[in-house]
């Protein structure tokens, strides 16, 4: 079973995909500093720290966020 794809369609597809494409490099800066704020703790935009995650230490002293 073989899928038709208008050309129509195609054309709306390929604006869809330009669209994304400049949503993700226009805020791919902010995307980075969330991937950071995951494996670091530190949230950081524009080489200033906006938010350090906090730690403590649960009863069997692993640290928690």
């Amino acid at each position: 079973m073989a899928i038709v794809i208008s050309d129509e369609d195609k054309k709306v597809l390929k604006r869809m995909h330009g669209r994304v494409d400049h949503i993700l490099s226009l805020y791919k800066e902010y995307f980075d500093a969330l991937a950071e704020f995951d494996r670091t703790g530190v949230l950081k935009i524009h080489g200033k720290v906006l938010y350090v995650r906090k730690y403590h230490e649960n009863k069997d002293n692993y640290l928690e966020a």
